[in-house]
């Protein structure tokens, strides 16, 4: 019996991976797949799928982590999507050979240039396309959740024994809701068995060593064994949809293609994905008007179908491919190479073959746009004449402007799209005025590079020069690189790195800590919201124990985060950095101080800004400066410098209050016990009686020179 339920893309991903019960999940939140890891996490806090839940640091330590896992013998699951999945790409890159069964859905992006780049094509994956996974490309939220289902049961066969991403379109099917088909249980445990590998696993009753490889011909070798499974995995694909439509009345095609009013046309459009739909529309309506035009679906990019491609261009006149993507320089996408390829050598009459890219950065792929690129399919059948093998959809004449200096006269001009009572833009704006003209802002992609600092399309709302949008984990290694190429220039210019507590203080860690070691001059501000709150308020390393986040959800087997938050300041102190301090928003004075302090000095200086979060944190906004306060009032956040290795607390309140005044306004502790309030109340007491402590020994750090 299968259960219908209103799903979006991502969480019938999130659906189907239940049903296959993975042991271990780890990700990382990224737009547009964030969604995917929120409903897992969900699951496993309610219950409903016993797994172990890894809250990663970054898509690289993430697809490390199901990988390593695998090699156990357990079935694992990871999601990711453009820049993480460019951040990830050597272990993405490393589980093929390693003949593993991972399964990844990918919700397609671009990989980000220059701008954010937040919408769909399918430019991420095609970058790994020749890695040694497989690719199955998906049309609709239904085919999302059976896919996965699928994947597994191809990927876990013993003629295949390789990584699979199930590929869907950002936006288009990530966030559209649709009525899904949900098997139970009993029916998937069916069709897909449990996992029981035979080839790799780590066992100490069966010791193996998994060496980096052998001989140069052995590693060859390997290749060849790894392309020939891919090669194969064609018929598994093909086999495991068949059973599938048996098991649940629903089929995809053959597996590897799905055909569309094919059989009599002289004219068929490839596509892939979402834009598919809108492609049948346009074949049926062309139908309507007597013209004899198909459609093929490419469900399987990897391995390509080559055979039936071959069919048809025996069958048909011409073959006109849509590519959502772009291989850069050749000038044409991936699939239309790949059938090029594919005819080439092909003996007899064959058809022509012209491609068309459309559907770059989200541009909507219309019916209209169908009905046109078929009537230039059906010219080419008429006169055997190719005009032009490649064209862009819509028909772009691109202008390419530069930038161009923005004169303000304010430091930060007025307005901002953050949410309501954010705190962001009080914070670009403090260290906008304490730091003045002379200086580079470098920002962390993230709340405060997307939503403080104003900036609209190329324009600035910075009366300074900057330098947004930076990948998360790059933000410290960039403010490294301007600070050294304007030292080198002569110039006394200061540099800002701006940035948040997860793209700082987790996935661009490593960055900042070399950044740190090495003494670069720079001034680091990170703005501390507790949580990823820009993807969807996902758990930081910085998120405080029993919190509330999407990811660390409140249910039958958690109560929030598990750990403890993570204290940077203090990490970066043990750095013996010349300078790191604390602030809050609702000291505006003390921060200036501290700002205008850091200015003064060279080397690597971090200040580390209290920043609530109305939207994550669940309170009101215009509470945002009494929050603010509370923090510090409360004890669980102090205001204090450390120069030269010696600490002094700059903001000491008479009287400290109650813990429970700060943690009751907030709706991500609502769901805290006494006894945990009176937990949190002995952690700040003794945290409270640490710092002072220090601060009256006199004990200080070795500070580094230079």
């Amino acid at each position: 019996m299968s259960d219908i339920k209103a799903l979006t893309g991502n969480e019938a991903i999130a659906y189907g991976v239940r049903l296959a019960k993975p042991k271990v999940i780890a990700a990382y939140p990224i737009t547009p797949q964030t969604t995917i890891v929120e409903t897992l996490a969900n699951f496993v806090a309610d219950g409903s799928l016993k797994a172990q839940f890894v809250e990663s640091e970054g898509e690289h330590g993430a697809i490390f982590t199901v990988m390593s896992a695998a090699l156990t013998g357990v079935r694992v699951f990871t999601g990711t999507s453009s820049q993480g999945f460019a951040y990830g790409y050597e272990a993405i890159a490393y589980i093929p050979g390693r003949r593993l069964p991972v399964v990844m859905a990918v919700a397609n992006r671009p990989i980000s240039s220059p701008g954010k780049a937040v919408e769909c094509d399918h430019s991420d994956t095609m970058t790994g396309r020749d890695l040694g996974w497989l690719q199955l490309y998906v049309a609709s939220n239904q085919e999302a959740l059976d896919t996965i289902i699928q994947a597994y049961r191809i990927a876990e066969d013993q003629k295949v024994l390789l990584p699979i991403m199930v590929c869907i379109d950002g936006f288009y099917i990530t966030h559209t809701t649709e009525m899904v088909q949900v098997p139970d249980q009993k029916s998937v445990d069916e069709f897909l068995p449990v996992y029981e590998p035979r080839h790799v696993v780590l066992d100490v009753c069966n010791p193996m060593s998994l060496s980096g490889g052998g001989t140069p011909e052995e590693d060859m070798g390997y290749e060849y064994i790894k392309n020939e499974a891919l090669i194969q995995s064609a018929d598994v694909i093909k086999q495991a949809n068949t059973e599938f439509a048996d098991k649940f009345g629903r089929k995809y095609g053959n597996g590897l293609v799905e055909l569309y009013n094919c059989d009599d046309a002289d004219v068929v459009l490839v596509t892939m994905g979402s834009m598919s739909g809108t492609g049948k529309i346009a074949v049926t309506e062309m139908r309507a008007e007597g013209k004899k035009v198909g459609l093929v679906r490419v469900r399987s990019f990897r391995p390509f179908p080559k055979e039936d491609i071959i069919a048809l261009a025996k069958k048909v006149k011409v073959i006109a491919v849509v590519d959502r993507s772009i291989s850069r320089g050749l000038g044409e996408g991936p699939c239309v190479t790949e059938v090029k390829s594919t005819l080439y050598n092909l003996e007899g009459e064959k058809a022509h073959v012209i491609g068309f890219t459309a559907g770059l950065h989200s541009v909507e792929v219309l019916v209209s746009d169908f009905k046109y690129m078929a009537d230039k399919a059906f010219k080419v059948a008429q006169t055997g004449k190719i005009t032009s093998e490649i064209e862009w959809i819509p028909n772009l004449e691109v202008t390419t402007k530069n930038p161009v200096p923005v004169q303000h006269e304010k430091l930060l001009i007025p307005g901002t799209t953050a949410c309501p009572g954010c705190g962001m833009a009080l914070v670009v704006r403090t260290v906008a005025e304490a730091m003045g003209k002379n200086t580079v802002l470098v920002e962390n992609i993230g709340c405060g590079a997307w939503n403080a600092a104003q900036g609209m399309g190329s324009m600035t709302g910075l009366g300074m020069p900057s330098f947004p949008s930076m990948p998360l984990p790059s933000g410290s290694a960039c403010a490294t690189g301007i600070s050294l190429g304007l030292k080198e220039k002569g110039q006394d210019t200061k540099v800002v790195l701006l940035g948040g507590d997860g793209s700082l203080g987790d996935i661009g860690f490593t960055a900042l800590s070399g950044a740190a070691e090495r003494n670069s001059d720079f001034v680091c501000v990170t703005e501390d919201n507790e949580a990823y709150a820009n993807t969807g308020i996902q758990r930081s390393g910085a998120t405080p124990q029993y919190a509330w986040t999407t990811t660390t959800p409140v249910g039958a087997n958690k109560t929030g985060k598990s750990t403890p938050r993570k204290d940077m300041p203090l990490i970066m102190a043990a750095h013996r950095i010349p300078y790191v301090a604390t602030a809050s928003l609702a000291y505006p004075e003390d921060f200036k101080r501290k700002l205008e302090k850091a200015k003064q000095m060279h080397g690597f200086r971090y200040i580390h800004v209290y920043t609530p979060c109305p939207t994550s944190w669940r309170f009101p906004p215009e509470k945002l400066i009494e929050v603010s306060r509370l923090g510090v009032t409360t004890g669980i956040f102090t205001l204090y410098e450390i120069e030269d290795g010696k600490l002094k607390i700059t903001v000491r309140p008479a009287k400290f209050k109650p813990v429970s005044d700060y943690l009751k306004v907030q709706g991500r502790f609502s769901h805290l016990t006494a006894e945990e309030i009176e937990a949190i109340q002995k952690d700040v007491d003794g945290a409270q009686a640490q710092m002072q402590g220090w601060e009256k020994s006199g004990l200080s750090l070795p500070v580094a020179t230079g």
